[in-house]
């Protein structure tokens, strides 16, 4: 029988198989890992994984006050990578870390499906 940890994680492969990903997670909301995969080694996961949970609610809480909808996913885009940090719902998100290799629409529209089967799972 498949544990929740492995196919969370069969999730994760089939994000990294679209190429570009140096790293993605599945954390719950509240900054905990619940798993991750790296392509690189040198990013704390744990800072990484709190990070991003946190900018994930700012941005929640400024859509929120500004237009009464929540985000589905936020992009932040630096001279060389992008962080796209994706709702896998209510308690969940799906956070990548993109080099320049990546190709962004891809791994949006993997992102939506992730998100969905994780949704499901949890």
């Amino acid at each position: 029988m498949e544990t929740i940890t492995n196919m969370l994680e069969k999730i994760l492969d089939d994000l990294q198989a679209v190429g570009g990903v140096e790293l993605c997670a599945i954390v719950s909301k509240q900054g905990l890992i619940m798993v991750s995969k790296e392509a690189s080694q040198g990013l704390e996961r744990e800072a990484f994984a709190a990070l991003t949970a946190t900018l994930f609610m700012s941005a929640e809480s400024t859509t929120m006050r500004l237009s009464a909808q929540k985000p589905k996913s936020i992009i932040v885009e630096t001279k060389d990578k992008q962080l796209i940090i994706y709702e896998a719902g209510p308690n969940a998100l799906i956070v990548v870390f993109v080099g320049n290799e990546g190709y962004i629409g891809l791994i949006l529209n993997e992102l939506k499906k992730a998100s969905e089967k994780t949704s499901n799972i949890l």
